[in-house]
């Protein structure tokens, strides 16, 4: 869970650096250019995503197409908030076993 949870924090960071580069290049050039998920993927990975995937349904393949259209640091971010909320430290579940059977029993 520590670790979902600062890998997370990291995509943010990453997200925001992302987002701040490319607020600094719209003000220098007066255009905004974004850099597409896509475009990073690539970068990284030196392939195209979609290279050795199987035949996907027609959904997948838009929304696929969609989400690599998108704004890297939306992409980014969006998984970062994610694996934040998923990994959050949570009360185990006897833990409100025991509190609600407490509250039930003193409202009688």
């Amino acid at each position: 869970m520590t670790l979902g949870r600062f890998l997370g924090w990291v995509l943010l960071v990453a997200a925001g650096l992302i987002a701040s580069a490319e607020g600094i290049a719209a003000v220098a050039t007066g255009a905004y250019d974004s850099v597409a998920t896509g475009e990073l993927w690539t970068l990284i990975t030196g392939r195209h995503p979609f290279i050795g995937f199987s035949t996907h349904a027609a959904w997948s393949e838009t929304l696929g197409t969609m989400l690599l259209a998108w704004p890297a640091w939306t992409v980014i971010g969006a998984l970062g908030c994610t694996l934040i909320v998923a990994c959050r430290p949570r009360r185990k579940r006897y833990e409100y076993r025991e509190a609600s059977m407490r509250f039930s029993t003193s409202l009688h």
